[in-house]
């Protein structure tokens, strides 16, 4: 019978030789999910044995991680801002780097609510997708009053099970294309549109890329959605209202100057964990 050690090296080299970028971390975290054991657990007991089924279900998993299917998919989850949410193909799998959205969306929320003792500010996430940005501000911040829209039916399906999973409950959802059909007004919208621009969606679908091309695809240029949004915010948002978008760094001056031309004040760029400018925002008079 073959050891974690023993497995992990297969796995391993199985990756290596398909070109996965990570195949050590890939083959561990496969290999986990296979046993049902931890990183901790694999690795401090490298010479316990892999049970048949479970070695069998760790193949079938390098089989598709071989295939170009991302391990999220694999495993069905994906963890953002310290939750655990569900991913399928339906919804594009959360990056680390959108979690410096939802850090100035509570930053911004802490501020206003520091010097208002008004109701519960509302918020809106635009383009939820699985619902990551949207479900981490609500569960953060209990008091807010979240709601979140996409076009996609099948992003609905995934977000309210988020919901339910995370929350215990569901959120206000409107089935929308970017914010036309939802009714505000709202004290703060947040939005990761689609960003890449549709010529490398098209070569990235030509490789077997599995993540949906309506939540990869922003038009020629890639600024489509991102300006669109910039469009419809004022009237969805309250006085002093603020709109936060999640751009590609080299997006960033754009979005900041389309702000300004569209009369937000105090527009502003933030980086994210990398350092790159990733999180644009601005306010309305």
């Amino acid at each position: 019978m073959i050891t974690v050690q023993a497995a992990l090296k297969r796995g391993q080299s199985t990756l290596f030789y398909a070109e996965v970028d990570t195949p050590l971390l890939d083959a561990t975290v496969l290999l986990g999910e296979a046993l049902g054991l931890s990183k901790e657990q694999l690795l401090t007991s490298p010479e316990a044995p892999v049970q048949e089924e479970g070695y069998r279900r760790f193949q079938e998993f390098l089989d598709r991680r071989c295939r170009g299917i991302p391990v999220s998919y694999i495993r069905r989850k994906k963890e953002f801002f310290s939750l655990e949410f569900y991913v399928d193909e339906r919804v594009l799998v959360p990056r680390p780097d959108t979690e410096a959205l939802v850090e100035e969306a509570l930053a911004l929320l802490d501020r206003r609510a520091a010097g208002s003792q008004a109701e519960a500010l509302r918020v809106h996430d635009a383009c939820t997708g699985s619902g990551c940005v949207a479900i981490a501000l609500q569960h953060s911040r209990a008091g807010l009053e979240v709601s979140a829209s996409d076009r996609s039916p099948g992003a609905e399906e995934v977000f309210r099970l988020n919901c339910r999973r995370l929350l215990g409950r569901e959120l206000p959802f409107h089935r929308s294309d970017l914010l036309k059909q939802v009714p505000g007004p709202y004290d703060l919208i947040t939005a990761n549109p689609p960003y890449l621009r549709d010529g490398e969606v098209e070569d990235m679908r030509k490789v077997g890329w599995p993540e949906p091309r309506e939540a990869l695809a922003g038009g020629r240029d890639g600024t489509a959605l991102l300006a669109a949004l910039i469009r419809q915010a004022p009237a969805r948002l309250a006085p002093r209202g603020i709109l936060l978008l999640e751009a590609d760094p080299s997006q960033a001056a754009f979005v900041r100057q389309r702000l300004l031309a569209w009369g937000f004040q105090e527009v502003e760029v933030v980086p994210d964990l990398g350092g790159r400018p990733r999180v644009i925002r601005g306010r309305l008079p």
